[in-house]
């Protein structure tokens, strides 16, 4: 549990025509799964409540290394103080 890999796939297309998005995660060296949360929008606050869900369930993993989603990182932003997403948050507050 070294190194987890969140990621957000999806747009899988039900019935009514509506769309879900999946959060994942894995550890990069077992493949395991830590995460696996189907939500209706991948926003920020969606991925980071499947994130913190799995840090709750499997503690916490050193490093995390996530593509540049935006969801992930705030380097893309407006810089400044502000940019720190809620992910970032969630990062620095359990020393990952």
């Amino acid at each position: 549990m070294q190194l987890w890999r969140p990621d957000v796939i999806g747009g899988f297309g039900l019935a009514d025509g509506s769309e879900l998005k999946l959060v994942t995660g894995v550890n990069d060296q077992s493949r395991f799964c830590v995460i696996a949360s189907v939500v209706e929008w991948a926003t920020g606050r969606a991925v980071c409540a499947a994130f913190a869900a799995a840090l709750v369930a499997f503690g916490c993993p050193q490093e995390v290394l996530s593509y540049n989603g935006k969801q992930f990182t705030g380097r893309f932003g407006t810089p400044g103080p502000s940019t720190a997403l809620l992910f970032d948050r969630i990062c620095q507050l359990n020393g990952i």
